[in-house]
C-alpha cells in the first residue's frame, strides 16, 4: 500500500490539524488525554510552555525543577499538574498564563511508585501507583495563587499500568496477569465520587496456552471508547506463533455490570496495531499494510458461547493522502503555499481516544474522520450498507441516494431489506417520542457506566417521498413523455410509472409491518401513478384488498379522478362509509350528483334529518330541475319544521324564502304540514 495514502480510503485526517513544535532535544511534547490538547515544554519550561487545542493557543513559562514526565491542566484550567518524581505531582494554580504557588501532593501509600495521574473533574485529582488509586478533591483558596488538597478515599490494589477514558469516564487497572490471562479493575467517577466495579479477566494472545508464555498484555494494547451509546473495551489479542492472526476482543457490561466479551474482532493479520474509536465504529490501524479495517459490531456476525465474530466491512484502505502547507522561503502574496505528502502510518504516530492521531516528529494533531461517501461506492451489500449507515451521525442524504441508486439500478430484491431497516429505526424513533412525551424514563440507570446514546439517522416518510419517490415520479413522467413524443422510434425510458407504483407499494407494507400510519401523500403518489398510465384495474385490485387505507383525503382524491376513473365515485362513497366519521363528506358527494332523496335517506339512516341544512338540500333539488324531487325535498323539512318548532314555516335564519317562493310558483299555496304532523 502506498504509504502517502489511498485517495478512495473510508478514513482522513481533518484539513487544519493542530500544529505543534516537534519533539526535539530542547523540546518534550506531551498530550493531555482530559483537555485533547497538545503541551509543548521548551528547557524544563524556563523557554516556555505552548498549549495547542481546538480552541485554545496560549503560552506560559514555569520554573525548571527537574525533568518533567508529565503535565496536564485542570478541565476548567485553574490548576496545573506536574509530575516529576516517583512518589508525588506538584500542583500549580493557573490564571491567564500567570503561574502561581502551589502544594505538592505526595503519595499516601509508603514506597509506592507514582504510575500517573489523572483529572476526573475540575476538582478531581486521581493518583495511580502500584499499590493502588488515590482520590483527591483541590480546594480553592481565598488567595487565588494558591492550591491545597483533600484526600477523599484510596484503594489498595497492586497494579502495573492503567488506561483511562475521559469519555466514559472510567479508569482500568491492570491488577494481576497470568501465562494466558490479565485482570483489569474498572473504576467509574462523578464529582466527588468514585465507584469500584467487578474485576475481570482478559485473554492475552490468540494462540493456545502451551504457546502463550511469552506474550502479555500491554497499555497499548488497551483502549476504552463508546460503542452505541455504551462503555466497551477493546483488547488487542496478539498471536502466540507467526501462523495465527491477532484479533480485537471487545467486552461489554451485562444486566449485572460486569464486562463481558461480546465480540472478536478478526483481523487476519498480525504485526502492530492501533485502534480509534469514531461515530461507533472500531477502527484498527495495521503499520505493516498502511491499512485500517473498519468494525461495525451492530451488524452480526457468527455466533459461538455467546461471543460475536465480526469481520471488516469492507475491504482494507489507507487513510487518504494529506499534505502539510509548508511556509515560502521568500515570503510572497502572490507565491502558492508549498504542500509537502505526508507519511501516513509512520512510526512516530500516536493514537488516542476517540479520534485523535499525532505525529509528534511532525509537530501535527488531527482528528480522524469517516468518509462515508466512499465507504458507500465500495460495499456490494447495499442491505448491509444500509443497516450500518442507519447508526451514523449525518448520514441521512447519503442513505437516500442509496435508496434511489437501488432502484434506479433495479436492485429490487435488496429494496425490501432496506426500507425494513429503515423503518425498523424509524419505528424506534417514533416509540422514543412517545416514551418522552408520557413522562416514561429512557434513560440508561444510575448505575450503569454507558455514555449518552448516540442517535442515528431516522429517515421519515417526507424524507423518501421528497428525496426518492418525486424525483423519480418526476423523471419517469419524463421518459414517457418523450416516448410518446418520439413514436416508435424512441428509446424507452429506464424508470417507468409502473416501477415506482411498486416501490411505493413495497414502502407502504414495510411500514404497516412496524405499525406506521402511511402518510396521505403517499397514497396520493400511487393513485396519480396508477391513472396516469392507466392502470385501473390494479388500482381498483389495491383499494378492494385495503393496501391503500381508508381515509377522507384519500376518497376526496378518488371523486376529483372522477373525469379520468369513472368507478371512483363509488369506491369513494364506500370508502367513506367504511370509515363511518364522514357521513357529511357523505351527503355532499350525493348532493353534488343530484342524488337528493338518497341523501335524504342516508341522512336520515345517520341520525342527522333534524340537523341537516335544509337550505343545501332544497338548493340541489331545485338544481336538479325535477319537481317531485323539489316537492319531495321541500314537504320533508316542512314537517321536520313541524315537528321540531310547532309550525311549518321555516326560520328567518335558515334563509330558505327563494325556495318557498319557487314551492308556490311550481304548486301553489304551501300546506299546512302542522295538520299533517298531528
Amino acid at each position: 500500500m502506498d504509504e502517502l495514502g489511498d485517495p478512495n480510503g473510508y478514513l482522513e485526517l481533518s484539513s487544519h490539524p493542530i500544529r505543534f513544535e516537534p519533539v526535539s532535544k530542547v523540546t518534550n511534547v506531551f498530550f493531555d488525554d482530559t483537555s485533547k490538547e497538545v503541551l509543548s515544554v521548551r528547557a524544563g519550561g524556563t523557554l516556555g510552555v505552548v498549549v495547542r487545542g481546538v480552541g485554545r493557543d496560549h503560552t506560559f513559562r514555569m520554573e525548571d525543577r527537574g525533568t518533567i514526565s508529565s503535565l496536564k491542566f485542570s478541565p476548567d484550567h485553574t490548576v496545573l499538574a506536574v509530575q516529576r518524581n516517583k512518589n508525588s505531582v506538584e500542583l500549580l494554580s493557573y490564571n491567564e498564563g500567570e503561574i502561581g504557588s502551589g502544594c505538592v501532593q505526595e503519595c499516601r501509600a509508603k514506597g509506592a511508585n507514582l504510575l500517573g495521574f489523572i483529572w476526573t473533574n475540575n476538582d478531581d485529582l486521581v493518583l495511580v501507583t502500584n499499590s493502588g488509586v488515590e482520590f483527591y478533591q483541590t480546594i480553592p483558596q481565598v488567595a487565588k495563587d494558591r492550591v491545597a488538597v483533600r484526600h477523599i478515599r484510596s484503594y489498595n490494589i497492586p497494579c502495573s499500568w492503567f488506561v483511562w477514558s475521559t469519555e466514559c469516564c472510567l479508569l482500568l487497572l491492570c491488577i494481576g496477569a497470568a501465562p494466558t490471562t490479565s485482570t483489569l479493575q474498572p473504576f467509574t467517577f462523578k464529582p466527588g465520587q468514585s465507584n469500584k466495579l467487578s474485576k475481570f479477566e482478559v485473554e492475552v494472545s490468540s494462540g493456545s496456552s502451551t504457546h502463550s508464555q511469552g506474550v502479555t498484555l500491554g497499555e497499548r494494547d488497551v483502549c476504552v471508547g463508546v460503542t452505541y451509546g455504551a462503555v466497551s473495551i477493546c483488547v488487542l489479542r496478539h498471536p502466540s506463533t507467526p501462523t495465527i492472526a491477532a484479533h480485537l476482543d471487545v467486552y461489554s457490561q451485562n444486566k449485572d455490570g460486569v464486562f463481558k466479551r461480546s465480540h472478536i474482532c478478526r483481523l487476519e493479520l498480525t504485526g502492530r496495531f492501533a485502534v480509534n474509536i469514531v461515530d461507533s465504529l472500531i477502527i484498527v490501524h495495521h503499520q505493516a499494510s498502511k491499512t485500517s479495517l473498519l468494525f461495525d459490531i451492530q451488524l452480526g456476525g457468527e455466533v459461538s458461547g455467546g461471543v460475536t465474530s465480526v469481520y471488516p466491512i469492507t475491504v482494507p484502505r489507507s487513510v487518504q493522502p494529506f499534505s502539510l502547507e509548508e511556509p515560502s522561503a521568500v515570503p510572497s502574496t502572490t507565491a502558492q503555499p508549498i504542500l509537502v505528502p505526508c507519511e501516513l502510518y509512520a512510526p512516530t504516530w500516536v493514537v488516542f481516544q476517540p479520534d485523535i492521531v499525532i505525529d509528534a516528529r511532525l509537530g501535527c494533531m488531527w482528528h480522524l474522520q469517516l468518509r462515508l461517501d466512499c465507504l458507500a461506492k465500495v460495499m456490494e451489500d447495499k442491505s448491509q450498507l444500509v443497516d450500518s449507515l442507519l447508526r451514523r451521525k449525518q448520514a441521512k442524504p447519503l442513505v437516500l441516494s442509496v435508496v434511489r441508486k437501488v432502484v434506479e439500478s433495479g436492485q429490487l430484491g435488496a429494496l425490501a431489506q432496506i426500507f425494513d431497516k429503515i423503518n425498523a429505526a424509524y419505528r424506534q424513533h417514533l416509540n422514543s417520542i412517545l416514551q418522552s412525551q408520557m413522562g416514561e424514563s429512557v434513560s440508561a440507570p444510575a448505575s450503569s457506566t454507558a455514555a449518552p446514546e448516540i442517535k442515528g439517522v431516522v429517515i421519515e416518510q417526507a424524507d423518501i417521498y421528497s428525496s426518492v419517490l418525486a424525483p423519480l415520479m418526476e423523471e419517469a413522467e419524463k421518459g414517457e413523455t418523450r416516448l410518446k413524443e418520439g413514436g416508435e422510434g424512441a428509446v424507452s425510458h429506464s424508470v417507468s410509472s409502473k416501477l415506482v407504483v411498486g416501490v411505493v407499494i413495497e414502502y407502504i407494507r414495510s411500514l404497516g409491518a412496524v405499525g406506521v400510519t402511511v402518510q396521505h401523500f403517499l397514497y396520493e403518489l400511487v393513485i396519480n401513478a396508477l391513472v396516469r398510465s392507466r392502470q385501473f384495474y390494479q388500482l381498483h385490485q389495491l383499494l378492494q384488498y385495503h393496501v391503500l387505507a381508508d381515509s377522507k383525503p384519500l376518497a376526496c382524491l378518488l371523486l376529483s379522478l372522477v373525469s379520468v376513473y369513472s368507478a371512483g365515485k363509488q369506491l369513494s362513497l364506500d370508502m367513506l362509509c367504511r370509515l363511518n366519521t364522514a357521513h357529511d363528506e357523505i351527503i355532499e358527494v350525493l348532493l353534488s350528483q343530484h342524488q337528493v332523496i338518497p341523501a335524504l335517506r342516508y341522512a336520515r339512516s345517520v341520525g342527522l334529518a333534524e340537523t341537516v341544512s335544509a337550505r343545501k338540500f332544497l338548493e340541489a333539488a331545485m338544481i336538479c330541475g325535477d319537481s317531485d324531487v323539489f316537492y319531495s325535498t321541500f314537504t320533508f323539512f316542512g314537517l321536520r319544521n313541524a315537528k321540531l318548532r310547532g309550525s311549518s314555516a321555516f326560520a328567518k335564519g335558515e334563509h330558505c324564502d327563494m325556495y318557498v317562493e319557487h314551492f308556490k310558483k311550481l304548486f301553489g299555496e304551501i300546506p299546512d304540514y302542522t295538520v299533517q304532523q298531528t
